[in-house]
């Protein structure tokens, strides 16, 4: 073994060699070299394992953007009224626990692409999915920010922004500014809201001009008082500021989250 591992030396120089004059640059249009870019970053098959976390990644674009912008996978399930009329628009997404068939729409999608650009293309079109599918139309629990892509200089993200950004509709631009309007006017109204709440607690907890001899021994009932009033202030302020309508803006629309998208719940 010691006469081999002094082969492998030159051996290692070889390959080296070989790598840096034969392989450093490829034909961009070969299907070959971006079927490895390409399921190579997507990953192994989805098996809904809480133990292997095998195909996360795949799940998070099926359930957080296939799943929200093609057509097949929403359902209209909205109510009939008693007057013959529509209720309130009502879509079902289907459950995200279960991505079954928003991912084998995926992998559908990608195993159709014939040439190199469109394996690329196609690839685009899954993540970009992902990172601009506004989160309004799922409940609350559902809308998780959009996966981040972290890489050398932050070359990933701003390609993906690049590539993207000039084919997002008008329709979801106009919806993001309203949703950062939205965003903007409930931290305004929560800092106004505690600012009152606070200027309240310390007009209560202000001791009286003149303090009664005897009612040194109950010095401490004002602080009492004080935290009676910051109770009954907060539920006023929470009371106030509670609204289905206002919602986060980062988690809202897909291309606002500035953290890690975490891997949906495996299947039950």
């Amino acid at each position: 073994m010691r006469e081999l591992a002094e082969q492998a030396h030159g051996a290692n120089l070889d390959l080296g060699w070989e790598l840096m004059n034969n392989l450093a640059a490829v034909d961009p249009t070969d299907i070959t070299v971006a079927k490895f870019f390409v399921y190579g970053l997507f990953g192994s098959d989805y098996d809904g394992s809480p133990y292997t976390q095998s195909g996360d990644l795949v799940a998070e674009l099926a359930a957080r953007g296939i799943r929200l912008v093609i057509e097949e996978f929403r359902a209209d399930v909205t109510k009939t009224l008693k007057n013959g009329s529509r209720g309130k628009l009502r879509i079902d997404y289907g459950d995200p626990k279960h991505p079954e068939k928003p991912i084998a729409w995926l992998w559908k999608f990608i195993d159709g692409a014939k040439t190199a650009g469109e394996l690329y293309g196609r690839a685009l079109v899954v993540i970009a999915a992902e990172q601009h599918a506004c989160r309004l139309v799922v409940p609350s629990g559902q809308r998780f920010g959009a996966k981040r892509w972290p890489s050398h200089k932050d070359h990933a993200a701003k390609a993906l922004q690049k590539l993207a950004g000039p084919h997002l509709p008008a329709t979801l631009k106009q919806l993001e500014k309203a949703i950062a309007k939205a965003g903007a006017e409930l931290h305004e109204a929560q800092e106004q809201a505690r600012a009152e709440s606070c200027s309240r607690v310390v007009a209560v907890d202000k001791p009286s001009a003149r303090v009664d001899a005897g009612a040194i021994d109950d010095a401490a009932e004002p602080a009492e008082t004080a935290g009676e009033g910051e109770e009954v202030d907060d539920e006023l302020v929470e009371e106030r500021l509670e609204d289905e309508d206002l919602v986060d803006p980062d988690s809202a629309v897909g291309s606002g989250g500035d953290r890690d998208s975490d891997t949906p719940p495996p299947a039950e």
